[in-house]
């Protein structure tokens, strides 16, 4: 438990101590005076449309509120520079967004989208930037709406074995987000709905470059034997350049029946981002160790994960994650296939924008 726990720590401070991604500052001022030019009339002056408005009315739809905390704070920039310059049908969003590209520079983009950044105070909120692509086993640090589908197939000596998981996630305040899971397992002639999990998020520390969480989780046994756990966990996310983001996160399994006999989960994952285009195919490698708080149950293990995120969607709030586990040390299983569909229902309907 000791070396886990010191390995954790030095990666994090290691991380923390990555460059930050440096970028041009934008002009504010500059972003209002075009804001005034090109958006006002639809957008509000204040950011917020007045649906009694006739360009309003006339869109037929209503556009988005910029001035609300929330909204402003959950999408990242490079998003709404996008939806600019290529317009709204681009990312799968209203038709009604023209495309400015050809009367914005990407400078002017730039600013208008930081001053319909600042049109909200966001500070208290963890910035879009952060909301990194969700792994298959590495605990994710962005609080979010979503709902998730995990499966995974354990090819082993006997019945193979699946494992089935759906998880809805809800958005709670500024930074907290609760957490509900219904597991189901079957292997040969047994198939039963093993637990069901209910858990709370909370973001800790958060820049426009990482994001730094903790949770806690109460697994709740229902047709299968024992007495449940709690699981507590700090999930880290980093953005390391415009190509590159790691996320890693710490789990602490602790039996109702024996903590002792509990375990200690280390994770990472490392993503290729080689496009802004959120409909993509970005290669990801993830790591695991897991060890038991006592050695008389055994020793270290360790996986590897190379895995795809697969954005469906033209915003890419539905996503597929694919990938393989290969054990690296002495398991009881060969190898696990796993399969993750993804929908940040925060984003719009599952049937948007395909």
């Amino acid at each position: 438990m000791k070396s886990c726990s010191s390995v954790v720590v030095a990666v994090l401070l290691s991380l923390a101590s990555t460059v930050s991604i440096s970028a041009a500052a934008a002009d504010i001022e500059a972003g209002r005076q075009l804001y005034s030019s090109n958006c006002i009339a639809c957008h509000g002056m204040s950011g917020k449309a007045d649906a009694d408005d006739p360009v309003v009315k006339a869109l037929g739809v209503m556009p988005a509120d910029f001035s609300d905390a929330l909204f402003n704070s959950r999408e990242p920039a490079g998003d709404w520079e996008m939806v600019i310059k290529y317009g709204g049908h681009a990312l799968g969003l209203a038709e009604q967004m023209p495309a400015q590209g050809e009367a914005l520079s990407d400078e002017e983009i730039r600013d208008v989208t930081a001053y319909v950044k600042s049109m909200a105070d966001t500070s208290a909120f963890p910035p879009g930037e952060m909301n990194l692509f969700l792994p298959i086993r590495t605990k994710k640090a962005f609080p979010e709406d979503e709902y998730v589908y995990k499966g995974r197939f354990t090819e082993q000596d006997g019945e193979d074995a699946w494992k089935n998981v759906l998880e809805f996630e809800k958005r709670v305040g500024k930074r907290g987000q609760l957490i509900l899971e219904l597991v189901h397992e079957s292997e040969g002639d047994v198939s039963e709905l093993t637990e069901a999990e209910v858990g709370y998020k909370q973001a800790l520390s958060f820049s426009d470059t990482h994001i730094l969480s903790g949770a806690a989780v109460v697994a709740v046994p229902i047709e299968a034997d024992g007495d449940g756990e709690l699981q507590t966990y700090l999930a880290y996310g980093r953005i390391l350049s415009p190509s590159w983001i790691v996320q890693s996160s710490l789990r602490l399994k602790f039996p109702f029946e024996g903590a002792d006999d509990g375990a200690a989960e280390l994770a990472g994952i490392v993503h290729w981002v080689h496009s802004p285009w959120p409909r993509r195919v970005y290669p990801g490698l993830e790591l695991v160790a897991e060890t038991p708080f006592r050695s008389s149950n055994g020793g270290l293990e360790w996986t590897a994960m190379p895995q795809v995120r697969i954005g469906l969607t033209r915003g890419g709030h539905v996503a597929l994650n694919l990938g393989v586990e290969v054990p690296l040390s002495d398991q009881a299983w060969d190898e696990r296939v796993y399969i993750t569909l993804l929908w940040d229902f925060a984003d719009g309907s599952f049937f948007q924008g395909w």
